[in-house]
């Protein structure tokens, strides 16, 4: 790699990175870019790719995060330091959005588990006060 140069290789792997923060699955992405799924994951691996599907990828992310940050070279990328954020509010909301799903979710898994175990329960105890 030339020195101030990102290859496509380290792109992919940001770029898959940033895609799971959001909370955007493969497919679905894949599905808004119109894009065969093996090759959007061809790319997140580090493969090489036609530059029209590093240009559909760009362009979907390009107002959820600083592009500018993300295509700086070197090991340091990450998604968590604010540079790698856009600086308007509305982008902001897209990525706030995002990790809010995902919390939505997995609260809502923790919750029907519960709900289940519970359920468990209560049914155990009742054949026990049954039988006795």
């Amino acid at each position: 790699m030339k020195e101030g140069h990102i290859t496509v290789a380290e792109l992919g792997p940001r770029l898959k990175l940033i895609r799971q923060e959001l909370g955007i699955t493969q497919k679905d992405l894949a599905q808004a870019l119109d894009l065969n799924q093996a090759i959007l994951s061809k790319f997140e691996n580090g493969g090489m790719v036609y530059a029209s599907v590093l240009l559909d990828v760009l362009c979907f992310f390009r107002g959820k995060l600083n592009l500018n940050f993300l295509l700086q070279p070197g090991d340091t990328y990450d998604i968590t330091d604010e540079r790698s954020l856009c600086t308007d509010n509305k982008q902001h909301d897209v990525i706030i959005r995002g990790k809010c799903k995902m919390v939505r979710q997995d609260m809502n898994n923790a919750i029907d588990e519960a709900r289940t175990k519970l359920q468990q329960a209560l049914d155990d105890l009742e054949n026990f006060c049954v039988s006795e």
